[in-house]
């Protein structure tokens, strides 16, 4: 279970968001917070594996409250921003401060549903890390960009997705839609509209290859994190 802390300074939002996350199997929200204190004292006591965070609270701003928990020797925690404020500064900042996802007021259930299922995802792959190489980083990094975008699409799968990635990660070359759907067991026109959604998020490169009799085809591969 992925215990979760909700820090706003309205009461009426805290309780909307606590509401959203029992909502979502596998977490809980154990405990709401008003003010930075409140939250730093929920950490202390609970030790929780996320922060919910509000920036504006009524006695510190919700990136100095994550600098001083980082700085001050707290039990580590997780950050998800959820805020009203839109300026490229507090990205920023949230970015620069370690925040997992950023998400902007208002929203219903499903965005926050999305992004805490790929914030699950993200601490799975993590878990299961033992020697890291560069594949196996990319998928933990990459929990937290595709899944959140394919989970409320119509007739797709976050767990077919990440069979999809998994072979394209684990692969040394560029991969066909056939060869895709050869080795996951689903038809072409499956394995091709995984693929192209995939391209779609950035995730995989696209290159043209010459398959059997000299026809071209699209081949497909994982594109690194970070890469352009």
């Amino acid at each position: 279970m992925i215990r979760a802390v909700v820090v706003d300074d309205d009461y009426r939002v805290a309780a909307i968001h606590a509401a959203y996350v029992n909502k979502v199997g596998g977490f809980q929200a154990i405990a709401e917070a008003h003010t930075a204190a409140e939250a730093v004292a929920a950490v202390d006591r609970l030790r929780p594996d996320l922060l919910l965070l509000d920036l504006y609270l009524p006695d510190e701003h919700g990136l100095e409250l994550v600098a001083r928990l980082r700085r001050d020797g707290h039990p580590p925690v997780d950050v998800i921003v959820i805020t009203a404020a839109k300026d490229a500064d507090s990205v920023r900042a949230a970015m620069q401060g370690g925040a997992l996802h950023y998400l902007l007021k208002p929203f219903g259930f499903p965005t926050l549903r999305d992004k805490l299922l790929s914030y699950a995802q993200m601490r799975t792959r993590l878990g299961a890390l033992q020697e890291a190489d560069q594949r196996t980083v990319d998928r933990v990094f990459g929990a937290l960009r595709a899944p959140d975008q394919l989970s409320g699409a119509k007739g797709r799968s976050v767990h077919t997705l990440e069979a999809v990635e998994q072979l394209l990660t684990d692969a040394d070359h560029d991969m066909s839609a056939a060869e895709v759907a050869e080795r996951t067991g689903m038809s072409r026109a499956t394995a091709q509209r995984y693929l192209s959604h995939l391209h779609e998020l950035g995730r995989v490169d696209i290159r043209l290859r010459y398959g059997s009799g000299g026809r071209p085809e699209h081949g497909y591969r994982w594109r690194p994190a970070g890469s352009p």
